[in-house]
C-alpha cells in the first residue's frame, strides 16, 4: 500500500543565511525540536542551481520547514523574487511508491507540470513533479520518492518501492535470519 504525507513547506527566500538564523529564532521558541536537526544541501535540477536548508521535525511524520535560495547569480529565481518577493514555493507530499502516486494523479487528470519525472544532480534516486499553482492556488504541490534524513544529509528510505534492494541490504545487515523470513 502507498503511504503519503505531508513532508514540507518550502519557502523560497533571498539570503538562506539570514532567513536560516531569524528561522532558528522563531522555532527556538515555538518549536525547538525543530532546531535539532537541519539538513542542508544543494544541487541543480532545470538548469536552475539552488541551496537549502531543511529543519526537520523530530516527528519522522511531522511537516518540517525548509528554505532556499538560488545557488548562483542571474537565474529565473532572481527574477521572481525581484517580482515577488520571498514566497512561500510549495507543499512537499512524499510518497513511498512515488511511480504509482504520480500515475493517480494522472488518471485523476490533474495536472503535473513534467512529463518526465525530475531530480536533482545530487541525489539521482529522488524524483519529483509538481501539481501547478493554478490548480493549487497559487502554491505548487511537490510529488517526491520518500525520503529520511541522516545527519545533515538525505538518503532513499528503504521502504520504497522504487528501493527494493535497500530494503533487503537493511533486513540482511539488521535483523538476524529466523528461517521464518526466507
Amino acid at each position: 500500500m502507498t503511504h503519503v504525507y505531508i513532508d514540507h513547506i518550502s519557502m523560497c527566500v533571498k539570503d538562506l543565511d539570514t532567513a536560516i538564523a531569524d528561522w532558528k529564532d522563531i522555532l527556538g521558541v515555538l518549536t525547538p525540536g525543530h532546531n535539532e536537526q537541519i539538513t542542508y544541501g544543494e544541487g541543480t535540477s532545470d538548469g536552475t542551481h539552488m541551496v537549502w536548508a531543511t529543519f526537520q521535525n523530530p516527528d519522522p511524520t511531522g511537516v518540517s520547514i525548509q528554505l532556499w535560495a538560488p545557488g548562483s547569480e542571474n537565474s529565473w529565481v532572481h527574477k521572481v523574487l525581484a517580482k515577488r518577493g520571498e514566497f512561500v514555493h510549495h507543499i512537499a507530499f512524499l510518497s513511498s511508491n512515488f511511480g504509482h502516486t504520480v500515475e493517480q494523479c494522472r488518471a485523476a487528470d490533474l495536472p503535473l507540470l513534467l512529463d518526465e519525472d525530475s531530480h536533482p544532480d545530487t541525489m539521482p534516486w529522488l524524483q519529483w513533479n509538481f501539481i501547478p499553482e493554478d490548480k493549487a492556488h497559487g502554491v505548487l504541490i511537490e510529488l517526491a520518492t520518500r525520503y529520511q534524513a541522516a545527519g545533515d544529509r538525505w538518503l532513499p528510505h528503504p521502504g520504497n518501492a522504487e528501493q527494493p534492494e535497500l530494503l533487503k541490504e537493511m533486513k540482511d545487515r539488521f535483523y538476524l535470519s529466523t528461517g521464518a523470513d526466507k
